[in-house]
């Protein structure tokens, strides 16, 4: 699957852009109602500003399955299933009859429950960890597992990758897609404040290195050897589009932590319980020190998790006698002469953690619905559905190449292939915008954005997918008339 040659009229990428972008507006209006009434009392009239985009955002009503719908009636096959939250897809049958009976009992007791712990032995199962600690949002686990990757070791500072997004708290919400002029050295990559209102100190902390580029990443852990507590990584880049690792990247960041008694911290927000039964870790045969999960492990439901090897895990009940991190690392280990008040454990709270409700769908989720036998499927029908918008691209000589990594994949429409976030930058917005209208109006949802990519439910059919393929090739056959 190759980048295919551009034989389109970009005057006519404008034409069709504007017309579906009108088409869409005729078909929404109760959604054009409700943005101008949202904006009244929500900065940009959505809760999220990920939600946000123009002309304006539909609203839904209901989903069942696959599909969805919007406040207009417009029923869509959905691709989106909530940015990647849906792998068990929307209302399964077996998480909403568990839960129906969880809310007749309770919904928060902040006392713990058994579901709880069935849940946190079946993800040590899948992920062979050996603790296992809940939140609720895949922003908390990260937020969670860097603090006490930074207990465990005594440093401060982490390494994060360019292009890669770990929610939106203040270490990590930097370099997720900033301008070229700021981006700085690719061996040494500036770090670009994504938001107003996080402080320089935090900035200074964070680390910025190119994701797939090993050798730079081992020239700058050496630059600040002693002082990284953490590798945060995505072990595919999911913020821009699918950029898979290239072989032997994880591997070698394994390498390269052990190397400099650095904690290791899988994302798998996106990929966990997605990319296979034991996500990332199973798919690539790599294991971090520590993981966050979140997304589709709660059918649904907002909750999160972070969970990894017990030495580093235990140091949310004690730091007394913890040892730094390898006997050959860089580093003296931790320094509780820097700690304010000589803290001897790392903080994990929350009152919502391991809530009954995000316990009970976890669980069912993970051992009723995203079971092993679900997953050959998965992939068959995603390999697919890229090999058809490939067929389709070459077919049509349409600028770019069709990519997935289990059931998350997109059209890339991208002059060269994306190995990393400075690739990216290519991307064509305008042919993308005018293929996310133009497979709207026809009943196909996609992300609203062309950094994001689809995601294919266990309730998603091969007759699902062969309807995607017929308006995409509709569209490319239209686009290069």
């Amino acid at each position: 699957m190759t980048v295919t040659e551009n034989r389109i009229d970009r005057t006519r990428i404008t034409d069709i852009a504007t017309r579906e972008e009108a088409e869409y507006r005729r078909r929404t209006p109760r959604s054009a109602e409700l943005f101008e009434r949202a904006r009244r009392s929500l900065p940009l009239g959505v809760a999220s500003s990920f939600q946000a985009y123009d002309p304006y955002p539909l609203f839904m009503t209901d989903a069942r399955g696959s599909r969805i719908t919007d406040a207009d009636g417009n029923e869509y096959i959905d691709f989106d299933m909530a940015f990647g939250v849906l792998a068990a897809g929307h209302s399964h049958p077996l998480v909403a009859q568990a839960l129906a009976t969880r809310v007749a009992n309770g919904t928060c007791y902040t006392f713990p429950v058994e579901q709880g712990i069935a849940l946190a032995e079946e993800i040590k199962s899948r992920f062979g960890a050996d603790c296992v600690r809940f939140s609720n949002s895949g922003t908390e686990a990260t937020m969670d597992a860097i603090r006490v990757a930074r207990g465990y070791t005594g440093r401060e500072k982490i390494v994060k990758f360019e292009g890669g997004y770990h929610g939106h708290h203040d270490d990590v919400l930097v370099s997720i897609q900033p301008p070229r002029e700021l981006m700085g050295q690719a061996e040494s990559p500036a770090t670009v404040p994504a938001s107003a209102g996080i402080p320089r100190s935090r900035i200074s902390e964070t680390i910025i290195a190119p994701f797939n580029e090993p050798d730079m990443v081992a020239a700058i852990l050496e630059a600040h050897a002693g002082e990284i507590a953490a590798i945060i990584v995505e072990p595919v880049q999911f913020n821009i589009g699918v950029v898979p690792p290239k072989p032997g990247f994880l591997e070698r960041l394994r390498e390269l932590a052990d190397e400099h008694g650095t904690v290791l911290i899988f994302d798998e927000v996106k990929t966990g319980v997605v990319l296979a039964w034991g996500g990332a870790y199973e798919y690539f045969g790599v294991k971090p020190d520590l993981f966050c999960l979140a997304k589709s492990i709660g059918g649904g439901v907002p909750i999160g998790a972070f969970g990894g090897r017990d030495a580093v895990m235990r140091s949310i009940e004690s730091l007394e006698g913890t040892p730094a991190f390898s006997a050959d690392a860089a580093g003296t280990g931790i320094d509780r002469t820097t700690i304010p008040g000589g803290a001897t454990r790392v903080a994990h709270l929350g009152t919502f953690n391991g809530n009954p409700l995000s316990m009970t769908a976890g669980l069912v989720t993970l051992t009723q619905v995203l079971t092993r036998d679900v997953y050959p499927r998965l992939h068959a029908m995603a390999d697919r559905l890229t090999a058809g918008c490939a067929d389709i691209l070459a077919e049509h000589g349409l600028p770019g190449y069709a990519i997935n990594v289990g059931p998350k994949g997109c059209v890339m429409f991208t002059p060269e292939r994306v190995t990393n976030y400075r690739d990216f930058i290519g991307l064509d917005s305008e042919l993308w915008t005018a293929s996310f209208f133009y497979l709207a109006n026809r009943g196909i949802l996609l992300p609203p954005g062309p950094d994001d990519q689809w995601t294919l439910s266990v309730q998603h059919t091969d007759a699902e997918i062969d309807r995607y393929l017929a308006v995409f090739r509709d569209f490319a056959t239209e686009i290069t008339m």
